[in-house]
């Protein structure tokens, strides 16, 4: 079995399987983007990640030009394997391609349909939440679609075993501690908008003020690391994370979550975490979904953020989910398609641990 990862979100999400299957006595060989923090996320969860190809390209031509090199670097990769993978599992489109071209039979995951969709067309089942079936689809791409219960953050958190207690003492907040957990937005992404940093700036110099807070950033990236030293103000309450750190941990630490982007975000709403979203790009129909059941809360313009800011802090709520049929369905059909039966509809373990803690 072939697994790519092609972004940091990708470890997270695919790693059940990889675990699952290996367990099932199959051997899975995975590669890797070095894009954003993919690679360090990987070593940190113990998954073997061959890097291939090229990664962080900025605009667009230097994206389709860098994915198609990387389709390219993937067939070498192939060829150097000394045999055809049963199949694919990815949410890559330069694997995409390169399982197409190769006759790899694919199987890929979306979550966000403003997003390029053409190459997942290639191959031969494509999963998404069930919260998107109200979403139009292109013809091609909705005959390969399937639906599974929960997002696709769940397809990991509904079995990780948390220290609440334990992670908010690694990012040293103490008792009595607001601890505000962030992640700053992409700003290579195609979807990016340079609206979302401006606001998300703003929030952090608002909520800075809040007594009792201590905040914690995540950078995506070395090089957004090194702008945020420049940028963000000298306080005490504010840690800037020097190491990569799971996502899961930081979040069910936090009291509230202000997200960028999409992952982090939908992490706090399946955990009951409120989180405010600055993400400012095409607005995911998920991200919609969430915040009309009161999981998250739109900070994308001024008048947004001073209607948060003059409310009370939010307090936590519910977690959605499990929704642990999810995995099995997919799981299930990843193993019908190959031919084979599945002995057990439950992931790989009962519980996923933070390699971090």
């Amino acid at each position: 079995m072939w697994v790519d990862l092609e972004n940091t979100p990708h470890v997270l999400f695919l790693e059940p399987f990889v675990r699952r299957l290996r367990e099932d006595g199959w051997e899975v060989r995975v590669t890797a983007k070095p894009q954003a923090q993919t690679l360090e996320l990987a070593a940190a969860r113990g998954l073997s990640a061959e890097s291939v190809g090229g990664g962080d390209f900025t605009g667009l031509p230097g994206k389709v030009l860098g994915g198609a090199r990387r389709s390219v670097a993937l067939l070498a990769w192939l060829v150097r394997q000394g045999g055809r993978p049963r199949a694919l599992l990815s949410s890559s489109r330069s694997a995409s391609l390169t399982a197409f071209l190769s006759r790899v039979p694919a199987t890929g995951f979306l979550d966000y349909e403003h997003t390029e969709l053409r190459p997942f067309a290639l191959g031969k089942r494509l999963w998404l939440p069930d919260v998107l079936q109200a979403v139009p689809l292109p013809p091609r791409i909705a005959r390969l679609t399937r639906f599974y219960r929960g997002l696709k953050e769940n397809l990991y958190l509904d079995n990780w075993h948390f220290d609440r207690a334990g992670e908010r003492r690694s990012l040293g907040a103490e008792d009595g501690d607001y601890l505000i957990v962030t992640r700053p937005p992409a700003t290579s992404a195609h979807y990016a908008s340079d609206r979302s940093p401006e606001l998300w700036f703003a929030a952090i110099d608002s909520v800075l003020q809040w007594p009792g807070v201590r905040l914690v950033v995540s950078p995506r990236t070395d090089a957004q690391r090194a702008e945020l030293r420049t940028r963000l103000p000298a306080h005490r309450a504010l840690t800037v994370l020097e190491r990569v750190t799971p996502g899961p941990g930081l979040v069910v630490a936090a009291d509230l979550v202000i997200g960028g982007g999409g992952t982090m975000n939908r992490e706090a709403a399946v955990l009951g975490v409120p989180v405010w979203s600055v993400f400012c790009g095409p607005t995911p129909h998920i991200d919609v979904q969430l915040a009309t059941e009161g999981r998250l809360r739109w900070v994308r313009s001024e008048q947004e953020l001073a209607q948060a800011l003059a409310l009370e802090r939010p307090a936590p709520g519910t977690r959605r989910g499990p929704f642990r049929d999810g995995f099995s369905a997919i799981y299930s059909d990843v193993l019908t398609r190959l031919g084979a039966a599945s002995s057990s509809p439950a992931p790989a373990s009962s519980t996923i641990s933070d390699a971090s803690s």
